[in-house]
């Protein structure tokens, strides 16, 4: 089979000769009812350790484990899921066991450790092609050296997402107003949500705009919108993060004025905007729309949907987005890792993208999806915005960095918001231990304002 033959056949994604493909099958193979040669011979039982999410592990177990293993009769997969603040150690200690599991799905943020610990497979060029199946930049951001290892792909974005507005439609509908109603400059929208916020003395009854535990999302957002896609991206370099900067303090200023000027959420109370607009006490929220799940499985009372954030001029950059990476095979058994790649190219296929990516509130990473009406601007109130929002011409993915880099910039938020520290001192002092930080820890996956200097193609649609 040629290598155009085997793109071919894996955009089908019937997985169960994808491997097969790429080796001569044994003599024991058997010819499948659909006339292919099923990849594996024997059945092989895979262990996955996927991170815990409810409102992803329900589907996975009950829809796509059955619907994949109907395809591969030959596969069973044994899911456990696996707490995300839990899930690197114990894949570290799994390894060096020699028991790790055949597949895991990690965070971002845990690739640079997994890949310098060898607990991550390099990914076969043959199972996928990721400039063509994905664009450029994702082919170039995640094909990386590892202890001295040509180039490879060790994990790959799901899809992307980024913040929207969320809005609930029976309290609009309530105070007269509709979704289109909304305003999109942020001078005027800020005077209609104060207009719609409603106080009882010092008791905030009804938030017209929920941000309390956002703010860490809002200010970066904000500082696009004031700077554009170059001086709004916070790092300016691979080596150095800008903070305590005129953006970084007048965006920030900019979120603390939706407490202290517009009155439209309360820092007082302390109750997270994400259960004041699940409760139905919140007119709009900023949120990163992971949230699309909870709101789907948790507030089903609840009628919603998703609007483009405000922006200066009403226009994009609408601010960052980010990936939700990813599948990863983890396999220590050889005799495993024919099937483990079988399941590997259906978990990052639309046959269950289609699924997790709803769930999850991602615009899918694979460009076979991009033209899915269900993943398009006439998806309805609740995708249409992520359609447009993630667009590379939209919003700038800046990549994204260790846990170490996050913790030392969330710093600001509660310094900033509980206990009224001066915000230029704050962020100067997070500024340089950020940028100490990277110093001494060089990183790879941020994408900065001199990376898009240098590839100005990825703030296009070509991405």
């Amino acid at each position: 089979m040629s290598r155009r033959e085997f793109l071919a056949f894996t955009g089908t994604v019937t997985a169960g000769a994808l491997l097969a493909a790429c080796a001569a099958p044994s003599p024991a193979t058997a010819p499948s009812s659909g006339g292919e040669v099923a990849a594996v011979p024997e059945t092989t039982t895979l262990v996955a350790w996927f991170t815990d999410r409810r409102t992803i592990n329900v589907m996975t177990e009950e829809e796509a484990i059955p619907d994949f293993q109907a395809s591969n009769p030959n596969i069973s997969v044994e899911m456990q899921f696996v707490p995300e603040s839990e899930l690197q150690q114990k894949l570290l200690t799994a390894k060096a066991a020699g028991n790790a599991p055949d597949l895991s799905s990690i965070d971002e943020t845990f690739l640079d450790t997994l890949t310098k610990q060898d607990v991550l497979l390099p990914i076969p060029e043959e199972v996928i092609d990721v400039k063509a199946e994905m664009g450029e930049l994702t082919a170039q951001l995640y094909k990386i050296s590892v202890n001295n290892a040509p180039p490879a792909y060790y994990g790959l974005p799901n899809g992307v997402f980024s913040a929207s507005l969320f809005y609930n439609a029976g309290l609009l509908d309530e105070l007269g107003y509709t979704p289109d109603d909304i305003p999109t400059r942020w001078d005027d929208f800020m005077i209609w949500a104060s207009d719609v916020t409603e106080w009882e003395g010092d008791t905030l009854k009804r938030s017209g705009f929920a941000i309390f535990g956002n703010e860490g999302s809002l200010a970066p957002d904000v500082r696009y919108h004031m700077g554009g896609p170059l001086d709004g991206n916070q790092f300016a370099t691979k080596d150095h993060v800008r903070l305590g900067d005129d953006l970084g303090v007048n965006s920030w200023k900019f979120a603390m004025d939706v407490y202290d000027v517009h009155k439209t959420d309360s820092k007082a109370e302390g109750l997270g905007s994400r259960e004041r607009f699940g409760f139905g006490n919140a007119v709009t929220l900023y949120q990163w729309t992971w949230f699309n799940g909870v709101m789907d499985t948790t507030y089903t009372d609840i009628d919603w949907g998703l609007k483009n954030p405000p922006t200066v001029d009403g226009n994009p950059i609408y601010g960052r987005r980010g990936p939700d990476v990813g599948f990863t095979v983890t396999s220590q058994n050889t005799d495993n890792l024919s099937a483990a790649w079988t399941f590997y190219r259906y978990l990052v296929s639309p046959a269950y993208l289609s699924k997790y990516c709803k769930l999850r509130g991602v615009q899918p990473s694979l460009k076979s999806m991009w033209d899915d009406p269900d993943f398009s601007e006439n998806a309805g109130p609740r995708w249409a915005a992520v359609a447009i929002n993630n667009r590379p011409e939209n919003t700038v993915d800046e990549g994204f960095s260790p846990r170490e880099l996050g913790d030392i910039i969330g710093r600001s938020l509660p310094s900033i918001r509980d206990e009224g520290d001066d915000i230029v001192s704050v962020l100067q002092t997070n500024e340089a231990a950020a940028n100490e930080f990277l110093a001494n820890n060089p990183q790879w996956s941020m994408i900065s304002a001199a990376d898009y200097e240098a590839n100005p193609q990825w703030l296009t649609s070509i991405g």
